[in-house]
C-alpha cells in the first residue's frame, strides 16, 4: 500500500540573484513497512525532498499525496506531530536540556502530563539502547550516535529505533 506518493513534484526558491530549482519533476512512492534510501550527489535535492515528505514545506509544482490526500489539504502540523519525523545530521537537541528532557518536551507540548511523559520518555530511551546513565546527560556529553537517538515519539510508536536524515512512514 502506497502511503506517500509524489507526482511530478518540484521545488524552487528565489535568492537575491537567481532562481534555484532544488527539485525537478520528482515522481516516486513509498510503501508501508519498507525502508528506503535517498541517495545522490551534494545539491541533488535529497534534503529538499525529505523536507517536502515530512511536510516542512510544500512543493512549488506537482502533487504530494499522504495516504491518498493532497498534502495541501491536510493539517501539516498534525501530520508532522503524529506521523512524520526527520532526524537531521546536526541532531537539533536543545543544548540546555538533558536527553530525558529532550524527549519529554515535545510530549508535553502535545498535552501529555509531565509525569506520564517522563515515564514514556524513559521507556523510549531504553528502547534505543540509552539507559539511565544517559538520562541526565546534556547533548555535549553524548556521542554523535547517542545524540541521534532521543527522537520524536512518532518514530518510536512505529517500531523504529533511529535513522540518519530519514523519514519514517505512517
Amino acid at each position: 500500500m502506497k502511503i506517500i506518493q509524489a507526482e511530478g513534484v518540484g521545488y524552487f526558491y528565489q535568492t537575491k540573484y537567481q532562481k534555484i530549482e532544488a527539485l525537478k519533476n520528482m515522481t516516486c512512492s513509498f510503501e508501508k513497512g519498507k525502508i528506503y534510501a535517498i541517495v545522490g550527489e551534494s545539491g541533488s535535492g535529497k534534503s529538499t525532498l525529505l523536507s517536502l515528505l515530512a511536510g516542512l514545506d510544500l512543493p512549488t509544482s506537482g502533487t504530494l499525496y499522504i495516504e491518498g490526500k493532497d498534502i495541501r489539504t491536510i493539517n501539516r502540523d498534525q501530520y508532522r506531530r503524529n506521523q512524520a519525523a526527520v532526524v537531521y545530521q546536526a541532531f537539533h537537541l536543545f543544548p540546555l536540556l538533558t536527553a530525558l528532557e529532550n524527549v519529554v518536551f515535545p510530549m508535553t507540548l502535545k498535552g501529555l502530563p509531565l509525569k506520564q511523559a517522563k515515564i514514556r520518555a524513559k521507556e523510549l530511551l531504553k528502547k534505543v539502547g540509552l539507559g539511565e546513565k544517559i538520562e541526565k546527560q546534556f547533548p555535549k556529553m553524548m556521542s554523535g550516535g547517542e545524540q541521534q537517538r532521543p527522537l520524536p515519539e512518532p518514530w518510536h510508536r512505529r517500531g523504529v529505533s533511529y535513522w540518519r536524515m530519514s523519514l519514517q512512514g505512517i
